[in-house]
């Protein structure tokens, strides 16, 4: 019956058409759930959606799914085992201590404002910031060594800075000198307010809704 065999060739049409929405009701199915645990909701990031390959993350494609959660004492050996990869060198460059007890009580200081920077549901970095009456401070910020280069970093402060904008607050953070990250603050605005012999003191005023526009 070629009616019918016409028939099965549309309903066969349709179902694929609507498998796009189904892929996106179920990603916001999951970003719904993350928001419902998620304790500082200013930080929790999306991006569009990508392809996973037998890779770690598929970087090459579409702009990869970026979220941030709570950090949970389950993470501290991975946070630990980033902190080392990431900050070891500049702290022995100017002379600060780097060893695993220097390394560990910096991950634990201000450990509750701690979030797991996640790439497609991977944890890649660390982030740790908060809100005071005065301004917005960023205490920590680290991305894998194989991942940095790829606009995560910046991502991520992005975040920060919106939600300083809506609060009309400046954002502040210290920076090691020698390390690379200081471009990347200089590139997004933030000017040395002061330093001493081991790192720059930076901050980013708030901008006027002309200077948001631009950016």
């Amino acid at each position: 019956m070629p009616n019918a065999g016409r028939m099965d060739i549309r309903r066969e049409r349709r179902a694929s058409a609507l498998n796009p929405r189904v892929a996106r009701a179920k990603h916001e199915h999951v970003v719904k759930k993350h928001r419902q645990h998620d304790n500082s909701r200013p930080f929790l990031l999306t991006g569009a959606g990508q392809s996973r390959t037998g890779n770690a993350f598929d970087m090459t494609s579409q702009k990869p799914t970026l979220t941030l959660r709570p950090a949970l004492a389950a993470d501290e050996d991975f946070l630990f085992a980033l902190r080392k990869a990431t900050m070891t060198e500049y702290l022995t460059h100017v002379g600060e201590p780097a060893d695993d007890a220097a390394h560990r009580a910096r991950l634990l200081h201000r450990y509750d404002t701690a979030q797991v920077i996640c790439i497609d549901g991977t944890p890649a970095g660390l982030l740790k910031a908060h809100r005071t009456d005065t301004e917005w401070v960023v205490v920590q910020i680290q991305v894998l060594p194989t991942l940095q280069g790829r606009g995560i970093g910046e991502r991520v402060l992005h975040r920060v800075l919106r939600a300083a904008q809506a609060d009309a607050l400046p954002v502040t953070l210290k920076v090691i000198k020698g390390n690379p990250a200081k471009r990347l603050y200089d590139r997004l605005g933030f000017e040395i307010v002061g330093e001493d012999d081991i790192q720059f003191y930076m901050r980013r005023a708030v901008r006027t809704s002309t200077e948001t526009e631009a950016e």
